[in-house]
């Protein structure tokens, strides 16, 4: 069980309650027990019959003599003793039982009222904490209210407000300046592009300058990918995602259709095996995750004659995505690495790219709250398989 600030308040509560209880009752136990002494209540008895003769006017003789031991007023003595001390102990023993009941009835009473008194106590953090499961980058305006008390907890609502402020601004301002980065970037790169199919097109090109072009485009190209991976990580870092219903088979479809052409000229074959997956999730995010497994899957497939196989199911209340591919043998340990941003393994000179894909897949799939294995093949290349929670209506149904 997980022991929660509630839990050790009424824990505290409950303590401290039991060890005033236990000093009241041992207190108690104590004063009777020693009021009710054969002594105690020989000088009381004696004190009060001084008194009340005094106000008549009369004055009680010496003490008589001590009688010898062994005579029958001294028998009778012993047992009016004996009965004294039994009924002394009959008080005393009825005292405990009842003051241990007391005790037990108001122990549980004051763990009920010390676990409610902790909760109204620690209502304030559970709102705070309430609001902060749910904030994203929808709801950063929202506000808790302040209209409370001048405490320790109203200062800590004034701070959390003050902190959702700045994270708005932040939010807001890192939004704007990857808005404006795409638009500003985007449009020289599409000058180069256009300027580099205009010398490619032109009836007589020189030699060197269709070169240059080709270099020119494929470096355009090669930036304009690095920018949508990017940005695609600011929008996955950001959690930046509107989760729709979707289905992980149709949005694989799209995606192997879409990479049918250049795994026809790669001499690649794929091998499509879906079925229905419902998740609820970002589609841009989604799309461009299965997009990166797909193009991670082509662009490392160097082998002749080489496949590539894409998979999608589910069970047990997860939805699955499995990528493999024929490629260079790849040992255990060196799996980790690839998913580390701007890491290509070995093939970093062989192989164009720029180590973003495997990261994006593993950021998307843990915003939401995926699971991401890889593994190597048994003849070489990679298999990477994604895990995400299913649609809830689908697990009812």
């Amino acid at each position: 069980m997980r022991v929660t600030i509630r839990i050790k308040l009424t824990a505290l509560f409950a303590l401290l309650f039991v060890v005033l209880a236990g000093v009241l009752v041992t207190t108690a136990y104590l004063f009777v027990a020693s009021a009710t002494t054969p002594e105690a209540q020989q000088a009381d008895r004696q004190r009060l019959l001084e008194e009340a003769l005094e106000e008549q006017g009369v004055t009680l003789p010496a003490a008589p003599t001590p009688m010898p031991s062994g005579r029958p007023d001294d028998a009778v003595g012993e047992v009016l003793d004996s009965i004294a001390a039994q009924v002394r102990q009959n008080v005393l023993d009825d005292l405990l039982q009842r003051s241990l009941l007391a005790f037990a009835l108001s122990a549980v009473i004051a763990v009920a009222l010390a676990w409610w008194l902790a909760g109204r106590v620690l209502r304030p953090v559970d709102e705070i904490s309430e609001a902060a499961n749910m904030l994203s980058e929808r709801t950063l305006d929202r506000r808790l209210p302040e209209d409370g008390p001048d405490d320790e907890f109203g200062r800590l609502r004034r701070a959390f407000n003050g902190m959702l402020t700045r994270l708005e601004t932040a939010f807001d301002a890192r939004q704007r300046f990857a808005a404006d980065a795409s638009h500003e970037l985007r449009t020289p790169l599409a000058v180069l592009r256009a300027s580099a199919d205009n010398v490619l097109s032109s009836p007589r090109p020189s030699k060197q300058a269709r070169e240059l072009a080709e270099q020119v485009e494929q470096q355009v190209g090669r930036a304009d990918s690095l920018m949508t991976s990017l940005l695609t990580l600011a929008r996955a870092d950001d959690v930046i995602h509107t989760r729709e219903p979707l289905d992980l088979a149709d949005v694989a479809a799209e995606v192997v259709s879409a990479a049918s052409p250049r795994a026809t000229d790669a001499g690649v074959a794929i091998d499509l095996d879906i079925a229905d997956a419902p998740v609820l999730g970002d589609p841009v995010l989604v799309e461009r995750m299965l997009a990166n497994l797909v193009d991670n899957a082509l662009r490392y497939n160097v082998e002749a004659d080489g496949w590539l196989r894409c998979r999608v199911w589910s069970e047990a209340g997860r939805a699955f995505v499995e990528v493999s591919n024929t490629g260079p043998a790849l040992a255990a340990g060196d799996i980790p690495a690839l998913f580390a941003r701007f890491a290509r393994g070995d093939q970093r000179s062989e192989v164009a790219g720029h180590g973003l894909g495997l990261p994006i897949v593993a950021r998307v799939a843990r915003v939401h709250e995926g699971v991401i294995d890889a593994w190597p093949g048994d003849e070489g290349g990679l298999s990477v398989r994604v895990s995400l929670p299913v649609r809830e209506e689908a697990l009812a149904s």
